[in-house]
């Protein structure tokens, strides 16, 4: 399936593990980007990741934007 972006991507997409595809995850990575890497600040500001990347606290491999998303070995 194609990737579209859907608007402006995350400022911080670059550094990413989310955005990169370093991690495996249950669902379609196309749509969690699309979610919240390429959805603007309103869908930013929602993501763990993009959260603790701004407030300059680490952020693990196993940080995923929120909640109700899984990793494949879970």
């Amino acid at each position: 399936m194609n990737e579209r972006n859907m608007g402006k991507r995350c400022s911080y997409s670059d550094q990413c593990h989310i955005f990169n595809g370093l991690v495996a995850l249950k669902q379609p990575l196309f749509l969690v980007k699309n979610i919240y890497c390429n959805n603007g600040f309103r869908w930013w500001s929602k993501c763990n990741v993009y959260q603790n990347f701004s407030n300059g606290n680490a952020v693990t491999e196993k940080m995923l934007p929120d909640e109700g998303l899984r990793l494949v070995e879970e």
